[in-house]
């Protein structure tokens, strides 16, 4: 059976994501809950393995991380890939200033953790809590599977598992949050979270006998190849130019390798730059790109991955994290809520209520939770809240990207025979300064407002 060794892997991590949807269907306690169907399922594949049940399936650990790489590259080369409509929309600078200094405090909160109590743990450990609970699990997994040599092999779990633990937060204290809010405002009681799409797509008939949605997904699959082979290729090249050069190539080599996606993506845009170019000359140009096919794409494969990602937990790391894991993303949570709490409660005049559930949400999980808790208080999404929160979030990527040199430093003085311990108390204190600033910010454009009032 060894033509099925690699395969069995993928058909492993379908089926769990089946199980976990039958469950969700099946038991509405789970619909409850914010949680998405790949972790549940992946959670379900962790606890009938051999991990947990003697003698039951074995999961080979690099090569479920191998699926989880690939299939996180190819979500977000599907999602590059999509023509967005630019819309002139004012910038939302307020609610993503309050979303970077979460990452922030949360950054600060988790290293501090483990510098304090978890000596000589790599400080990664504890700057995971941001990426899992602010980001998600694809920057999480992505940034702990680069970290992972420095955390005893098992930094792609402990990234799913801080963000698994975060939709937790976003999840249960979340619902427990709208409940009490919706009681408060004589609203009734959401009764379930079930996943729907919101949005409506329009299919083009190319004859009359056929609706041609094969072809349009083998174009799409053709050129996210074409784009990937390039990553590859890449990849290969510099491999034999850097590793040649020493430690310091290495390095170099690593934390590209490790940031695939972040070729694709550049790759992915060049793509839609030549595509306009020759549409402009009024070519004719089939190899397009269709924002239905590759949205379920790039769905696909983070599900793949958020459930495989959660499958490379082993007993080892519970033994060697478990206490760790459970400590920081705790006292993380709860920093969450009462931060969110409190600055919503400042720096929004109006719907302050609907702005923490949906800010905490969005800073345990991701945007979508953040939507699905807003929901219960917005059904219909008539308030700004669910418009700025999207907006904020692209405002906060931009004013995140120091922070995220930041949290890179302890690695590359680890990589590089640095000064680990001086580094460290340097993202430590990075982190905390970042807080600082961006909370003063608030408090100065909060008065401000309150003062022309």
């Amino acid at each position: 059976m060894d033509k099925w060794d690699s395969i069995i892997y993928i058909l492993l991590i379908g089926i769990t994501i089946f199980v976990g949807k039958f469950v969700k269907t099946r038991f509405k306690f789970f619909n409850k809950l914010v949680l998405p169907t790949a972790l549940l399922g992946g959670l379900i594949g962790l606890l009938l393995s051999s991990e947990v049940i003697p003698g039951s399936y074995y999961i080979d650990k690099q090569v479920m991380e191998s699926i989880v790489y690939h299939a996180l590259a190819i979500g977000f080369i599907a999602l590059a890939l999509k023509d967005k409509q630019v819309e002139n929309k004012r910038k939302v600078w307020s609610t993503g200033m309050i979303i970077t200094s979460t990452y922030a405090l949360q950054g600060f909160i988790g290293s501090a953790i483990v510098l304090l109590f978890f000596v000589p743990t790599f400080i990664g450990a504890g700057l995971l809590l941001p990426l899992g609970f602010g980001q998600g699990p694809a920057l999480a997994i992505s940034f702990g599977s680069n970290w992972s040599a420095f955390l005893g092999g098992h930094g792609v779990a402990l990234g799913a598992s801080f963000a698994f633990l975060g939709f937790l937060w976003g999840g249960i204290i979340g619902v427990v949050a709208i409940n009490y809010f919706a009681r408060k405002k004589g609203l009734l009681k959401p009764t379930s979270y079930e996943e729907k799409a919101s949005s409506m797509q329009t299919i083009e008939i190319e004859t009359v006998k056929e609706i041609s949605i094969l072809d349009g997904l083998t174009t799409q699959v053709v050129v996210l190849s074409v784009i990937y082979g390039l990553v590859w290729l890449t990849l290969t090249i510099l491999e034999s130019v850097l590793l040649p050069i020493g430690g310091i190539g290495k390095t170099i080599f690593d934390l590209l390798s490790g940031f695939n996606f972040v070729i694709g993506i550049g790759y992915a845009l060049i793509y839609k730059l030549v595509l306009k170019r020759m549409q402009a000359k009024g070519r004719n140009v089939r190899l397009m790109t269709n924002n239905y096919i590759l949205s379920n794409i790039s769905s696909t494969a983070f599900n793949y991955m958020i459930a495989g990602g959660v499958l490379t937990i082993t007993v080892s790391f519970f033994q060697q994290f478990g206490v760790l894991l459970l400590v920081v993303s705790t006292v993380g949570g709860l920093a969450t809520l009462l931060y969110t709490r409190f600055i919503t409660w400042r720096v929004y005049p109006k719907f302050k209520d609907e702005y923490f559930v949906a800010l905490f949400g969005n800073l345990t999980g991701v945007a979508s939770t953040g939507i699905a808790l807003l929901k219960g208080l917005d059904p219909k999404l008539e308030t700004p809240v669910a418009e700025e929160l999207v907006l904020g979030a692209g405002t906060a990527m931009l004013m995140a990207l120091p922070l995220f040199v930041i949290l890179l430093l302890p690695a590359n003085a680890a990589n590089n025979g640095g000064d680990l311990a001086t580094i460290s108390l340097v993202t430590l204190f990075g982190c905390l300064a970042y807080t600082l600033v961006m909370f003063a910010i608030l408090m100065i454009r909060s008065r401000k407002s309150a003062i022309s009032k």
